[in-house]
């Protein structure tokens, strides 16, 4: 009895899997599976990712979702890649700046009501 080493016969034969049929296809990813062999991930291994689109008109969106479908005129360029980097810097700190400013104005409109309170009491009590 003779042994196969399937990762050597999978290496050797991966300029004519480009050639097999769909069924040929399922039939090898079954005996691939009854093996035991999984097929590695493709693609960069990363914690989280998101998508960069420059619309027609100048605009630079944020997509969380980087399956979002989207039809390029053309390829990015450097430039592509600094403005839309700095773009969301810029909106980020906006973001920042506006939660800081509502979070201010929250606190002030608490004490202004807390020193309403304070003074209706103070009246009431002729101090």
């Amino acid at each position: 009895m003779s042994t196969i080493d399937l990762s050597q016969l999978a290496a050797k034969s991966a300029d004519t899997v480009q050639e097999l049929t769909d069924d040929q296809r399922a039939k090898l990813r079954k005996m691939a599976d009854d093996a035991g062999i999984a097929e590695e991930p493709q693609g960069t291994l990363a914690d989280t990712a998101f998508l960069v689109v420059i619309t027609p008109d100048g605009q630079v969106v944020a997509e969380p979702d980087i399956n979002t479908a989207v039809r390029l005129t053309r390829k990015a360029t450097f430039e592509d890649f600094q403005r839309a980097g700095h773009v969301l810097v810029d909106d980020a700190l906006a973001i920042k700046t506006a939660s800081i400013v509502g979070q201010q104005m929250m606190q002030m409109t608490h004490a202004m009501a807390e020193q309403q309170r304070t003074q209706a009491i103070a009246n009431s009590l002729k101090l």
